[in-house]
Formats: C-alpha cells, sequence, structure tokens
C-alpha cells in the first residue's frame, strides 16, 4: 500500500540481500527519506518461520544492553556479567540459525547515535566459524553522518565487513505528490459498508 518509487524498491530489494546473505548492511538517509518503511517492507516478504527479527530502536541502551536484548529477544534469561553475556549472546544467535534452521536479523535504528564500542559490539558477533559465516544479518540504520564515521579508524574493522552500503536519496519534487496521490485513491475506493451491490 505504498507508491513505492525508484529509491524505495532499490532499498528493498538490496535489504532482502543483505538478509539472505546474512552480512552487515548500512542503511542511511535524512530524516524522512523512507529509511525504516523500506525495512519494514523487505521484512514484509519474509518467511516468519525461518527468519527472526531482533529491533533495537533506542541506542541509549549501551554495549550490555543490545546483548541483553539479543539473548532475550530468543527466549534467554540474559545473565547478569557482561563477561559471561557476550558469549551467551553469541551463542543464542548461532543456536538460532543451526539448531532452529532461523536467521536472525538485528535491526539497529538511530546508528549514527551509537559509540564506536556499541558499533562494534555487533560486528564482534559475526566472528563465527573463524569468520567463515556469520550466523545473522545486521542492518545498521541512520542518517548520513553514520557513512561518514564509518570511515573513522576506530571503526576500520568494522568497515571492512559491510556488504551493503545504500544512502537513500531524498525524494524529488514529484514523489510527494505521488504518494498523496497514491493516499487519496485510498480513501476514494469504496469500503464494504459503503460500496453499492448490483440491482437484482
Amino acid at each position: 500500500m505504498l507508491h513505492r518509487h525508484a529509491s524505495h524498491s532499490e532499498a528493498v530489494a538490496r535489504i532482502s540481500w543483505c538478509i539472505a546473505e546474512r552480512r552487515i548492511g548500512v542503511i542511511t538517509g535524512e530524516v524522512g527519506a523512507g529509511k525504516t518503511v523500506a525495512i519494514r517492507a523487505a521484512l514484509s516478504t519474509l518467511d516468519t518461520s525461518r527468519h527472526i527479527v531482533i529491533y533495537l530502536p533506542n541506542p541509549t541502551v549501551g554495549v550490555r544492553g543490545i546483548h541483553h536484548q539479543i539473548v532475550a529477544a530468543l527466549g534467554g534469561q540474559p545473565l547478569v556479567h557482561h563477561a559471561t553475556l557476550v558469549p551467551q549472546a553469541a551463542d543464542a544467535l548461532a543456536i538460532e540459525h543451526a539448531e532452529r534452521g532461523r536467521v536472525p536479523i538485528l535491526i539497529l535504528e538511530e546508528a549514527h547515535l551509537l559509540s564506536p564500542d556499541q558499533l562494534e559490539s555487533p560486528r564482534m558477533l559475526t566472528n563465527h566459524e573463524l569468520d567463515a559465516s556469520s550466523p545473522f544479518a545486521l542492518l545498521l540504520v541512520g542518517q548520513p553522518t553514520l557513512r561518514r564515521r564509518m570511515k573513522l579508524g576506530a571503526l576500520a574493522a568494522l568497515d571492512q565487513r559491510i556488504g551493503l552500503r545504500y544512502a537513500m536519496p531524498p525524494m524529488t519534487a514529484e514523489q510527494p505528490a505521488a504518494t498523496c496521490a497514491t493516499t487519496s485513491s485510498w480513501s476514494d475506493a469504496p469500503t464494504p459498508s459503503t460500496a453499492t451491490t448490483p440491482p437484482p
């Protein structure tokens, strides 16, 4: 039920590829560019029996909070000490994929506000089977400053692992009008209660 302009469709296709390949993806764009909408559209096409979404909208939870929410989302009881919580989160992700046959999808919103330690923590969870593969897909979603931060030396290891970089362009002058036209067409459509039935 969206007006799917070209950048939206391209973002959905790239996000879907990133999930299928269990890669790290960085999706950036200005406020209102449609980043979250594109992610929701991509997720809506997935088989829910083979994927599980771990969505973290709040970047203020800290490094421990990220690991805590991963374990809790996968049905575990998060351990108290961070030194044991980290391997618990890594094991939970690996078990979800290897034994339950589901691909975890970790989505970090507002990632431009994350500290280097917070950005590194999910990257280190991808260190699986001697870096041969990752048991989950990671999507970092944020404003354009996130893309620039990736070039910092402190994040070189993360930058090297990124399999998808997509910057959503702002809407053109024509796209808002097309979106409004699409929305208006919904309100003009007859509903079951008001639709007229043909005479017998």
